[in-house]
């Protein structure tokens, strides 16, 4: 059995125009970006910090890092702390409404 396709022609296609760039990122989208990947990885050193201090009050099991400095609970709560201070720092600062510039890089 032979089967055969008969195709319409068709008017050749119009080049449309390249779709113009995307504005830049402005500083406050870029601050507000930035807090809210800080916010989740707060919580993450929170909990790995909660995690060790079980560890080291006998309630949970062992702790991935062992050795080094990383293998204690106060590290871990420092980096949380610092990073929920910079997540609330920047969220204020992009949702202040002052400077509508470009970031520059």
């Amino acid at each position: 059995m032979v089967v055969k396709l008969r195709w319409k022609r068709s008017q050749p296609r119009k080049r449309r125009a390249p779709a113009p760039p995307p504005p830049p990122l402005t500083q406050q989208e870029i601050e507000g970006g930035l807090a809210a990947i800080l916010s989740p990885l707060a919580a993450v050193c929170f909990a790995l910090s909660v995690w060790r201090l079980g560890q080291d009050l006998g309630f949970t099991g062992n702790f991935f890092i062992q050795d080094g400095p990383l293998a204690h609970w106060q590290p871990w709560f420092a980096l949380s702390a610092t990073f929920a201070l910079a997540s609330s720092r920047l969220n204020r600062r992009s949702q202040s409404g002052g400077g509508n510039t470009p970031a520059t890089n």
